[in-house]
């Protein structure tokens, strides 16, 4: 899909929810991560941080989501099942690189939290179309886990912060594509009139 415009990337950027090798390459995802960093950012502020987990590193955060997951059970007072143990330890396995996005708060007296947010939801957007533009699919996936202070804490951010989402990325397996997107206008546009 290399060498597309920017409205066919845009359309053609679908949520795939099992991906495969390959994964981008250390240049493509320098220029997926360089795409990022062109978000909208009132103040310059650089209000985000991208934490990569590939190989044996997204393995082991497995774990970390595993015992995030089992404190929520013990938390509520629920029993997981040891398939759901197991579901919680192997989900990032769904694709063979994840990206964990996060909005970084950032002292300012002029851009409020909310804008910031913004701002890092606008690079995971850029992030995932530049994956697009390489050839590649993507999953922008939140949860429990984006929630949970646990987590938070073993990627290094602070309790002000916001994990935006684990960004799953690879190849779609064979039959795995999906059409480039039709977006509808309808209920969604209006020309406002005095």
């Amino acid at each position: 899909m290399s060498g597309m415009n920017v409205l066919d990337a845009i359309r053609a950027r679908r949520s795939i929810g099992r991906l495969v090798e390959p994964a981008p390459s250390p240049d493509e995802l320098r220029l997926m991560l360089e795409a990022a960093a062109c978000a909208p950012d009132h103040g310059e502020l650089r209000p985000w941080k991208f934490v990569v987990l590939g190989g044996q590193a997204k393995d082991d955060f497995g774990q970390v989501l595993l015992d995030a997951y089992l404190a929520r059970c013990e938390e509520a007072g629920v029993e997981p099942t040891e398939g759901q143990r197991t579901k919680e330890r192997t989900k990032l396995g769904r694709a063979p690189m994840v990206i964990v996005a996060a909005a970084v708060r950032r002292e300012s007296d002029k851009i409020p939290w909310e804008e910031q947010q913004a701002s890092a939801a606008a690079a995971v957007q850029n992030l995932c179309l530049a994956a697009v533009e390489l050839g590649y699919a993507t999953m922008w996936r939140t949860g429990d886990p984006a929630y949970d202070a646990r987590v938070k804490v073993a990627l290094g951010l602070r309790e002000a912060d916001a994990v935006m989402g684990f960004v799953y990325v690879g190849t779609p397996s064979e039959g795995g594509e999906k059409p480039p997107k039709e977006p509808s206008l309808d209920g969604v546009v209006e020309h406002w009139r005095p």
